[in-house]
């Protein structure tokens, strides 16, 4: 079915980070979700919880779950430089996926990469946002009685069920593709392969943040 509605010349890496704030900059990873699409159709995950280097605030644990002494101290978390090794041999070339990832997601894990001297780079990547799809696709989308446009809302809209361990980084990757997927499914006019997408996710991302401003 996956190669029917997207057509995968390498693979697509579903994207998800848990966090302890929304500042791209400043805030740091608790935990990362990666779900590995493979052209044949396939996934491969892989998730691991990180010590921040700081304490999680309360508002970021009551949303993921993740307290400080979770992942800190004698019985925490590496930190993310000793796990970068295995992760980015999971991510290898691979495009990059996610909801809401061009805005939050990907701009606060390449702080951390260069926070922590990780040689990740995104040139030669393509990226595509569910939740920019999402935007353009369902402009009707009434905010007061279908309620914001999370990921949840995502899966319950696109998928037709309630979303399992939400807020959970791997959880949240996962169900971001089935998102992705079933976008595909819903919308014949949306482009069929990566290079195409990225482009399209791009140029809406740039209209909507265009729009914000003015």
């Amino acid at each position: 079915m996956v190669s029917m509605l997207l057509k995968l010349s390498r693979p697509l890496v579903f994207f998800d980070l848990e966090t302890t704030g929304l500042d791209v900059e400043a805030d740091r990873v608790v935990e990362v979700g990666l779900v590995k699409l493979l052209p044949d159709g396939t996934r491969e995950q892989r998730v691991e919880r990180v010590d921040p280097g700081i304490d999680i605030p309360d508002a970021a644990a009551r949303v993921h779950g993740i307290r400080t002494e979770d992942v800190r101290g004698l019985f925490g978390r590496p930190r993310l430089s000793k796990l970068a090794g295995g992760l980015l041999e999971f991510l290898g070339d691979a495009d990059l996926a996610g909801f809401n990832s061009i805005a939050y997601d990907v701009p606060l894990w390449l702080a951390e990469c260069r926070r922590h001297a990780i040689p990740f780079s995104m040139t030669g990547r393509h990226q595509i946002d569910a939740k920019v799809i999402f935007n353009a696709k369902e402009v009707g989308w009434d905010r007061f009685l279908m309620g914001p446009r999370t990921l949840t809302a995502a899966v319950r809209h696109y998928c037709g069920r309630q979303i399992e361990g939400a807020h959970s980084a791997g959880h949240d990757a996962d169900s971001t593709a089935d998102v992705l997927l079933a976008q595909l499914e819903r919308y014949p006019d949306l482009p069929r392969t990566v290079p195409a997408l990225h482009d399209y996710c791009a140029e809406l991302a740039r209209q909507l943040s265009a729009s914000a401003a003015s």
